[in-house]
């Protein structure tokens, strides 16, 4: 049985990434891609004209803006400007929802260029979800956050994953942008059920997922957006078992490197998600 919508969304659908690589195919294809999600980092703290640009997809298609440098985890408080900026261009592409990271990304205003997990403790859970709650309030839509991939615990941790998750959002009174890739990878690294981690997070509050395809080296999964999903086809029987029991409004596919030679093959992991959807 799905759960209930906690939010009032459009149902968007299957989805790309969007990225100058494959950006003409994209234009090409719009009949076949039900809406695009952008880096907001690319667009703010820029020109007018990046801003520009981005309102002028969202007359194409529609958009969702998915951010890196929100930091949520940061033991800081929030960088006000920044929010300002992505608040503004939430609104400007009249975006559904704006999603970013459950991490942190800058110590003392240093971007560490990366996306580094937060000690699952109740402490830092309380602490994201205040900020989480704040950032909101400035977006006047849901956000989301994502879960990530990591490779070993952040010592001190006293909470799994799927209940630091669930009380942050919970406290926030957020959504989550669910990974099924980040997931799949984690479960196989860190050895745990995937399918029992769904299962403890609060459903109602998935709103959207992403999928990419990965690789395995050195006897682990590594989270690379450069190969196609059928990489790990456990993914697949992943978004089938969240879709029958959360209510999903957009899948994303993400695919940052390596690009295929021929789109087609992107436009039928659109598809292959699209029909899973429904």
């Amino acid at each position: 049985m799905c759960a209930k919508p906690r939010f009032d969304l459009p149902r968007l659908g299957a989805g790309l990434a969007y990225r100058p690589s494959f950006a003409r195919d994209i234009e090409q294809h719009r009949d076949r891609i039900d809406w695009i999600e952008i880096c907001a980092d690319h667009y703010i703290s820029r020109t007018e004209g990046r801003l520009a640009r981005a309102v002028e997809l969202s007359q194409r298609l529609p958009i969702a803006p998915h951010g890196l440098e929100l930091s949520i985890g940061t033991d800081a408080p929030l960088d006000m400007e920044y929010c300002g900026e992505v608040a503004r261009l939430a609104k400007a592409v009249r975006a559904p929802w704006y999603s970013d990271h459950l991490c942190f990304t800058q110590v003392s205003r240093i971007e560490l260029g990366q996306l580094t997990p937060i000690a699952f403790t109740e402490r830092s859970a309380a602490r994201c979800a205040a900020k989480a709650r704040q950032f909101q309030d400035m977006l006047g839509v849901p956000l989301l956050l994502e879960n990530i991939t990591y490779h070993l615990a952040i010592p001190g941790g006293t909470m799994t994953e799927a209940d630091f998750i669930s009380k942050v959002v919970n406290e926030a009174d957020c959504g989550i942008l669910l990974d099924l890739t980040n997931l799949y990878m984690n479960s196989q690294n860190l050895h745990y059920d995937p399918y029992e981690f769904i299962d403890r997070i609060p459903l109602d509050r998935v709103v959207q997922v992403h999928l990419a395809g990965g690789i395995y080296e050195d006897e682990m999964w590594l989270d690379t957006h450069s190969h196609p999903i059928d990489s790990h086809p456990e993914v697949w029987d992943l978004l089938d078992y969240l879709c029958r029991r959360a209510p999903v409004r957009g899948i994303l596919i993400e695919r940052d490197v390596n690009p295929p030679d021929d789109f087609a093959e992107m436009l039928e992991e659109v598809e292959h998600a699209r029909a899973i959807l429904a």
